[in-house]
């Protein structure tokens, strides 16, 4: 965790570690922040974007998948990015 980088209070950290934990069983996340987009299922007004690396890539510094999240509802989003390795 010594990379990780947010914007999120400590409560929220632990609320979207909870949240995620089944989707990012082979990733890692790298950063997640509050961006002012709305949800799509609640219509709150803050989302939580993350960016993660598989475990199973060939190179550790490229992000391989988007996440988003709502703290308000927990509805989760994971996103598969395309990297320079699949082009």
């Amino acid at each position: 965790m010594a990379y990780f980088r947010t914007n999120l209070s400590p409560v929220e950290v632990t609320r979207f570690l909870k949240l995620v934990a089944e989707l990012t069983e082979n990733l890692s996340v790298r950063f997640c922040f509050k961006v002012p987009a709305p949800c799509p299922r609640c219509g709150h007004p803050e989302l939580c974007r993350s960016g993660a690396v598989s475990f199973y890539t060939t190179s550790f510094d490229k992000l391989t998948h988007e996440i988003i999240v709502c703290l308000h509802c927990g509805y989760r989003e994971l996103t598969p990015l395309l990297t320079c390795e699949r082009l």
